[in-house]
């Protein structure tokens, strides 16, 4: 079955655009007529392109210019001004890099499509969650609150990625410090002093000449190892960009101890408020399910996410669509099906999601309790036993001359 987009009047003579499932283009006409649409122009939908990982990068980039365009425009069409009015007061605050593509998508809306039609042309800046709940807010006509709610929840989490990023930049920048120094010392300094004791020519300590052949070894062959470790990173980079790749990297990042822990809060916690806002938005349960899995980077929950979807789709309960997966807590399970029977499903989903953000900073706060003793710890670990190497045999050439 193929999915197409239409122009068209309605009874009322109004205009109206949409998209219609159908297997032909003449079955799509057939429906839309005895829906009492006139169609004007239809064609069929072309399919959002794969983004690479450099346009997901880029579109990383500019993610908080795009959150202030949303912001904008959402606070324009809700005083009162026209769409294409808004794209036009937007475009000169958006930043340098954005005002091509905002310029586009202007042309697009000023030519007659959708906003949400003309946000799929971008695939790489406007995510399946925008263009989704987007297309729902045209529909139901209320394109302004859609709008603040994208703009509110791309906030909450960015607020939400600044924290964890926070905790977890000192200790990388303690370990960066670390190879730094732990270099340094091995290729400049143990190298001089070292060519001193062996001119005395006694015999060295077990240390010193551990301490002599590794910096040996790093001054030989420094340029291979790096040749080597290079080799690696890049053959790890070239399988991250396989699906294979990432679904084992995913796994085994869940099963380190506390970091498995703040991945998967933060991944179910990113869906939770996915689903809810576009609950909020009017977005059916399935289709925000969908789209919460595409929207997740973590392809193990994406996985899990998509195989719920299609439980649900061939008839099963929502709980036991999510319990099969242990990626889901037992817990996440309970409070989507209590949702569900009360009504409530949205708010909770809220709640849930709110909750999940902030054991994820505390926990982000705890590897970075646990990360930054033992990086120090190491470090002084290595420098001690550098020192202890050189001055040892220091100290036995002195009691063999007091002796």
């Amino acid at each position: 079955m193929s999915t197409f987009q239409y122009v068209g009047t309605d009874v009322g003579g109004r205009t109206v655009r949409g998209i219609v499932s159908a297997d032909t283009a003449r079955a799509a006409r057939d429906r839309l007529r005895e829906s009492g649409v006139t169609i004007r122009r239809i064609s069929e939908r072309a399919e959002r392109k794969k983004v690479d990982w450099l346009a997901s990068f880029r579109g990383r980039r500019y993610a908080g210019g795009l959150t202030e365009f949303v912001r904008e425009l959402a606070t324009l069409l809700q005083a009162g001004v026209p769409l294409l009015e808004a794209i036009d007061c937007s475009l000169p605050q958006v930043q340098a890099g954005l005002q091509a593509p905002m310029a586009a998508l202007r042309d697009r809306v000023a030519g007659g499509e959708s906003l949400a039609e003309s946000m799929s042309h971008e695939a790489w800046l406007f995510d399946d969650m925008i263009v989704g709940m987007v297309r729902v807010g045209e529909h139901a006509g209320n394109l302004e609150e859609v709008l603040d709610q994208i703009a509110g929840f791309r906030e909450q989490s960015a607020q939400l990625q600044d924290r964890v990023l926070s905790a977890v930049m000192y200790p990388a920048i303690v370990f960066c410090v670390s190879i730094g120094v732990t270099l340094f010392l091995m290729t400049v300094v143990v190298p001089m002093l070292l060519k001193n004791l062996t001119e005395l020519g006694s015999q060295l300590p077990w240390p010193t000449r551990v301490l002599k052949f590794l910096s040996d070894g790093l001054l030989l062959h420094g340029w291979w190892i790096a040749l080597a470790l290079a080799a690696l990173a890049a053959m790890l980079a070239a399988g991250m960009r396989t699906e294979a790749g990432r679904l084992h990297v995913c796994r085994l990042t869940l099963r380190i101890p506390v970091l498995g822990n703040l991945v998967r809060k933060q991944a179910i916690g990113r869906v939770a408020l996915v689903v809810a806002c576009l609950l909020r938005s009017g977005v059916e349960l399935v289709e925000a399910l969908k789209i919460a899995a595409q929207s997740c980077n973590n392809l193990v929950v994406h996985r899990a996410l998509e195989q719920v979807t299609s439980d649900i789709e061939v008839g099963t309960g929502l709980r036991e669509a999510i319990v099969k997966h242990r990626v889901f807590p037992a817990s996440v399970a309970q409070i989507f099906a209590l949702g569900q029977q009360s009504g409530q499903l949205e708010s909770m989903l809220q709640r849930l999601g709110d909750d999940y953000d902030r054991q994820a900073a505390v926990l982000a706060g705890r590897v970075t309790s646990i990360a930054e003793p033992v990086l120090i710890l190491t470090l002084s670990v290595i420098v001690g036993f550098i020192l202890f190497a050189t001055v040892l045999p220091i100290l036995e050439a002195g009691n063999v001359l007091s002796g």
